[in-house]
């Protein structure tokens, strides 16, 4: 296996070890975000739950406290208006959400607190409101306690109504006194609620739904009930709010890129790690194997070759035959006295590549050293004459002179063969009789 073809091996293992290690990193990557979009979200559930139990419990708060004052409201008292400023003023007080209650018997406002504040409602009548009719009608219908709003008050803001329907006969509830209705600060109601800091990364809604046909918006994003993860439901005393609940788009909570911050690189580091290592393996085989001055292959390379084709001519595993063919460059001393040795080195280089240029491309020519080569030449048709073939290389690479620092150096070199024969021990005896082929016809 030449070095081309292990370049070519180890970058397809390069390629197929960073398929797979993107594949198991983003396998990693997509198992830790799913359990963190887990987390997340049974965390995002909890928090759910208890904003649910908060609002509960603030509006359950509000609505008992303003329930408290219907049993005073049908009683017929010296004071009335001094007791109930007192009274109402406790309610509030003891609520934080709570801003005015008004009273209004007959469906008409006969007293407001506080007073100053809300003085033009005296004498309003809630027939003559239709906006407010609606929601005193259902209430005084169902004989149950109601929270209806969000609406904007005239002094800015907004605000949600307790509206506690008010009869004389309690528990039997067939006589009708009126109504008494509580304001919630509709801004300080959710501000107070501690569960809502949990929520600054997502988007939710309330909504009122207790009635299927047709839902009421009460806070939030409207666009949230189209496309919800998760809903809690806030139970009153009539009807029920919706608590729809999804990410943000600036939510990032749920996805995490740690697993690929840190996998990648490190990835990479071994990539160039492995990469390094196989150049370095491919590079210092290659000098181990090479000879550094013609960059032919060398004594060991052709050794190792040569043990193998013998090995498998043995067993009978090669098609024809092969011959070792020893070179050696005459008078080679000569030219580096007489040129230099830089001279000497091209003679070397060059020589060896016209060798290289006669052989096909399974021969092989290596130098062994100094000023000898060795080739072996595979031949695949008996029918070939390996004499004549030997000639050839020998003319070939012989017949021009090599130009070195403007001068022509005349080649001339002795080669000798031998050609496997059964009777042949092993390789190494294929060399010394290549050697001394050679040397019986050397020129000195």
């Amino acid at each position: 296996m030449d070095r081309k073809q292990k370049t070519i091996i180890f970058l397809i293992v390069t390629l197929v070890i960073t398929i797979i290690g993107v594949a198991i990193i983003e396998n990693i990557n997509s198992t830790y975000n799913k359990q963190l979009i887990h987390e997340v979200n049974n965390k995002a559930k909890e928090n759910l739950a208890a904003l649910r139990f908060e609002l509960e419990s603030a509006l359950v708060n509000d609505i008992y406290l303003t329930s408290t004052l219907a049993d005073i409201a049908t009683i017929d008292f010296q004071n009335r208006n001094e007791v109930l400023n007192k009274i109402s003023e406790a309610v509030i007080l003891k609520s934080g959400h709570l801003t005015s209650v008004g009273f209004a018997k007959d469906d008409i406002i006969d007293f407001v607190y506080p007073f100053e504040s809300n003085a033009k409602a005296i004498g309003l009548v809630y027939k003559n409101k239709p906006e407010q009719w609606k929601d005193i009608k259902k209430a005084r219908m169902t004989k149950q306690i109601l929270i209806s709003g969000p609406i904007s008050l005239i002094q800015g803001g907004k605000a949600l109504i307790v509206r506690v329907p008010v009869f004389y006969d309690y528990p039997n509830k067939n006589k009708y006194w009126g109504v008494i209705s509580g304001v919630i600060n509709y801004d300080k109601l959710f501000e107070t609620l501690t569960s809502m800091k949990n929520f600054e990364k997502y988007d939710l809604s309330i909504v009122d739904v207790s009635d299927s046909r047709q839902t009421s918006f009460i806070y939030g994003q409207p666009k949230v009930i189209d496309n919800y993860l998760f809903y809690e439901e806030v139970k009153l005393p009539y009807g029920k709010w919706g608590i729809y609940l999804s990410h943000s788009k600036h939510n990032t909570d749920y996805f995490n890129d740690n697993v690929r911050i840190i996998a990648y690189p490190l990835l990479f580091c071994f990539i160039i790690l492995f990469l390094s290592i196989a150049i370095l393996y491919i590079t210092n085989e290659h000098r181990a194997y090479h000879d550094a001055l013609t960059k032919t292959p060398n004594r060991r390379y052709l050794i190792k070759k040569l043990a193998k084709i013998f090995k498998q001519a043995k067993l009978g595993n090669i098609d024809g035959t092969f011959i070792v063919v020893n070179i050696d460059i005459d008078k080679f001393k000569h030219i580096n006295d007489n040129y230099g040795h830089a001279a000497g080195d091209k003679v070397l280089t060059v020589l060896s590549k016209r060798i290289e240029n006669n052989l096909r491309k399974n021969d092989i020519v290596a130098r062994m050293g100094g000023d000898e080569f060795l080739l072996l030449i595979n031949f695949k048709n008996d029918s070939i004459n390996i004499k004549d073939r030997v000639i050839n290389i020998v003319n070939d690479v012989t017949q021009n002179t090599i130009l070195f620092d403007g001068k022509q150096i005349p080649i001339s070199i002795t080669s000798g063969y031998v050609v496997y024969d059964e009777s042949i021990a092993n390789f190494w005896d294929m060399l010394i009789l290549a050697d001394k082929s050679m040397y019986n016809k050397k020129t000195y």
